[in-house]
């Protein structure tokens, strides 16, 4: 064996000597990514590539580069371990085969001599140092970087790797393509292969990439320069000085410092891409000063000696980034599925932990979660919520990006971080809809029951979501076998005989519409408790009828009231004795044609925000069959620009939502024997 390759082997034993420190110290992973990535190799492995681990409640799409968690997930499959052991074990085996690959691109570049130095000079960098303990792409990736450097002069080969790259760490990827365009800008016979490198590495990873923007909600780096003092904390004085020592115009090495240098400036994570340059130009000065001088080698062990030292005082004070694991252990122990509001920085440690759903998540987190996080702990009480959620942590990093928290809940665990929990949510959710021809009194056909009804029940099912049907009673005379089928799963209420404003008719007139139709859904629905009067056309004269014919509820919409009340002296002539529950405003009424074009998920927001002081939230939706059809109607534009493709969408968006939060489900009776309990 010769000379270098014995250097390199102590090199090695050295760095994975250092990179197992921590083994010794702590039975935890060191970092706090480390928890993202090993649940989500553990969810690949398991078959799973939608993370319901994080952005809870419904999750998202695992958007993050999966390179990685796929050759994670077959060395779990293959050594039988879980995420857990990896991300303790990976890391130091991970290093070594990285302080390999560079010690052949040096080799292949430069010299031997030049590899064996700059390993070395590695371990001296704190921020290379680093890449030991992180179970992350980043190591993996960087090792794919250096292999496509080795094969530059052929592309086919630098080309794939560059696309494994792309699919396997971000910031990486930016790293190869900037030292590659450097080092042609510099070296015009890198230009042809960099430029085919380039195009194929983009095939490569054009289905990701495709599949990437499609389904990330936002693309905000986090960017900062944390300063002096922490750039030479990572890099020490005495590296930074050598290497400004050993600085030399060579376009190779050129191309890696001023591209480590650039990243590194953009966001502390990044310094491990300036260790090489810091490295390499070190291993310059060492070869050009010591060389010909008959001390050289007992002044480069001293030299690296003294280099030496802040980084194993760097290792020393290595601590888990899970400081507060014991608290997410409570909640593993203490509680049932739910969602946990923290701050950014501890979401994936809590969901990795706990197995509970943080509101926020590593890797490309939502603008919207984040902004709405800081609210939520400044006292926007309504966004517990939204976000449905059961448990509030307040840790050191919370303490730092939000200072208290604001809530009226109770605290129920205090150790190095506290949770505090909120009483379970009572939100009843009804889906009504009006048995109708098209937009009456405008059409009079009947294609919304014919193709938009379908459209309807099939999302009922698909959700299993009780509805109550407001049927005309001429209606039901033409569609005699659907109600009847409807009533099997869902409440029938009446919508009076024909389509019109009953507010016109005289006493008789109204009494003889709700007789009737009431008669006509009894026959096929059985017992009709629930009322909606045509257009919302409701007045007290329509109260006395409804109470003298056994009706509980009336449901029209109300300009005045959003919540379900008795109708009083003052709004009605004198008391009522049924319940009236308005369809929601938003601030329009919750209909498809006053909302468009907003967001129905934005609307049921506003329907809780209203609402906020309540212990009790009721929302009411209310639909047409034509609005779930394309519709024309000359003149009516406001009505029908609503219909089809933009009512389905909402409306399967807005299920969806829901169906991940712990909201119940209702009909009108079985709202009405709740509130009367």
């Amino acid at each position: 064996m010769n000379l270098e390759k014995t250097a390199l082997i102590l090199v090695l034993m050295c760095g994975f000597l250092l990179s197992c420190i921590p083994l010794a110290s702590y039975e935890i992973p060191l970092s706090w990514e480390g928890f993202y990535h090993a649940r989500i190799a553990q969810n690949f492995a398991e078959g799973e590539f939608y993370d319901t681990g994080s952005f809870g409640p419904e999750g998202r799409p695992s958007v993050y580069p999966p390179a990685f968690h796929v050759a994670s997930a077959f060395s779990m499959k293959i050594f039988k371990k879980d995420g857990f052991f990896l991300a303790r074990w990976v890391p130091p085996f991970m290093f070594c085969a990285l302080i390999v690959a560079w010690y052949y691109l040096i080799s292949h570049v430069y010299q031997k001599s030049i590899a064996v130095i700059s390993s070395l000079f590695l371990l001296a960098v704190p921020a290379f140092l680093d890449l030991g303990f992180l179970f992350s792409p980043h190591s993996f990736a960087l090792i794919l970087v250096f292999l496509a450097f080795i094969f530059v002069d052929r592309p086919v080969i630098s080309g794939i790797c560059g696309g494994i790259i792309i699919m396997t760490q971000f910031s990486c990827g930016i790293f190869f393509f900037l030292v590659l365009f450097l080092w042609a800008f510099m070296d015009s016979k890198k230009r042809t292969p960099v430029l085919k490198i380039t195009g194929l590495s983009l095939v490569v990873a054009l289905p990701y990439l495709g599949y990437f923007l499609y389904n990330t909600p936002t693309l905000g780096p986090i960017l900062g320069n944390p300063g002096l003092k922490y750039f030479f904390m990572k890099t020490t004085f005495g590296m930074t000085a050598c290497a400004l020592l050993g600085l030399r115009k060579d376009a190779f090495a050129a191309s890696l410092c001023v591209s480590g240098f650039t990243l590194s400036m953009m966001q502390p994570t990044n310094f491990s891409f300036l260790a090489f340059p810091l490295a390499l130009f070190s291993a310059f000065f060492i070869r050009d000063f010591f060389s010909k001088k008959k001390w050289s080698l007992i002044a480069f062990i001293f030299l690296f000696w003294f280099l030496f030292i802040p980084s194993q005082e760097y290792v020393s004070k290595l601590q888990p980034a899970a400081s507060e694991y014991e608290s997410f252990v409570w909640l593993k122990e203490n509680s049932v599925e739910s969602i946990i509001a923290s701050g950014w920085y501890q979401a994936p440690i809590i969901a990795f932990v706990s197995e509970r759903v943080p509101v926020l998540g590593f890797g490309f987190p939502e603008e919207k979660r984040l902004d709405d996080t800081k609210l939520l702990y400044e006292g926007d009480e309504t966004l517990l919520d939204f976000y449905d959620v059961s448990y509030v942590y307040f840790g050191k990093y919370e303490e730092y990006d939000y200072n208290s928290v604001n809530l009226s809940i109770d605290k129920v665990y205090s150790g190095k971080g506290s949770f505090f929990k909120r009483e379970p949510p009572l939100i009843y959710v009804l889906i009504t809809i009006d048995v109708e021809p098209d937009l009456p009194p405008i059409l009079n056909s009947y294609h919304g029951i014919e193709e938009g009804f379908p459209i309807i029940v099939h999302l009922l099912d698909t959700y299993d979501i009780p509805a109550t049907f407001f049927v005309l009673g001429e209606t039901a005379q033409v569609y005699p076998d659907r109600i009847k089928e409807l009533a099997q799963l869902h409440e029938i209420g009446c919508h009076s005989f024909c389509h019109e404003d009953l507010r016109a008719l005289s006493y008789e007139e109204k009494e003889e519409r709700v007789i009737e139709s009431t008669s006509i859904l009894q026959e096929l629905a059985g017992s009709i408790v629930s009322f909606r009067a045509p257009g919302h056309s409701c007045d007290n004269d329509l109260i006395k009828i409804l109470i003298k014919n056994n009706y509980l509820i009336e449901a029209s919409a109300d300009n005045q009231h959003f919540y379900p009340f008795y109708p009083l002296e003052g709004h009605f002539q004198g008391d009522a004795t049924l319940l009236r529950i308005p369809v929601s405003h938003t601030p329009s009424y919750f209909y498809a044609p006053l909302v468009y074009p907003h967001s129905w998920v934005d609307c049921y927001s506003y329907c809780l925000k209203i609402q906020h002081k309540k212990r009790m939230k009721v929302i009411v939706i209310g639909l047409h069959p034509w609005e779930f059809i394309s519709l024309e109607a000359p003149g009516y534009t406001m009505y029908t620009q609503a219909c089809g493709e933009y009512t389905q969408s909402e409306m399967e968006r807005l299920l969806r939502f829901l169906h991940k939060r712990r909201v119940q489900f209702v009909t009108m009776r079985q709202l009405y024997d709740i509130w009367e309990t």
